[in-house]
């Protein structure tokens, strides 16, 4: 194992190291809590410290997806039935949202139109 590399933080430009290790199959960042965090073509990876702020923020106040921000930026509004749907605790966005973004954050999304089929 030990794919990880050395990335600057979208957020506070601190250098960290990114991905799997030889003592661990997965990235650091997959043990946090998965939340509705939405990066956009600027951004990349955030370190440990902008990542749990962030997921801190998001997980503390009343969001709603109409309205998503994060610790390091926001995004636009986005409209349920184009940008995303609810599927029980889930919000799961839409084709159309990842062609708006740009680009795959290669998160196995459900409706990712860069993934090859």
């Amino acid at each position: 194992m030990g794919d990880a590399t050395e990335k600057i933080c979208s957020g506070c430009k601190a250098v960290f190291t990114c991905g799997p290790t030889q003592t661990d199959e997965r990235c650091w960042c997959e043990h946090l809590p998965h939340g509705p965090l939405v990066a956009d073509e600027c951004k990349d990876c955030f370190c440990p410290e902008c990542l749990a702020q962030a997921i801190a923020e998001v997980t503390t106040s009343a969001i709603k997806p109409a309205a998503v921000s994060t610790a390091v930026g926001s995004i636009e509004e986005l409209t349920e039935g184009e940008d995303y749907y609810v599927d029980g605790a889930a919000i799961v966005f839409t084709a159309r949202y990842h062609l708006r973004r740009g680009y795959c954050c290669e998160s196995g999304c459900r409706h990712c139109p860069y993934r090859n089929p």
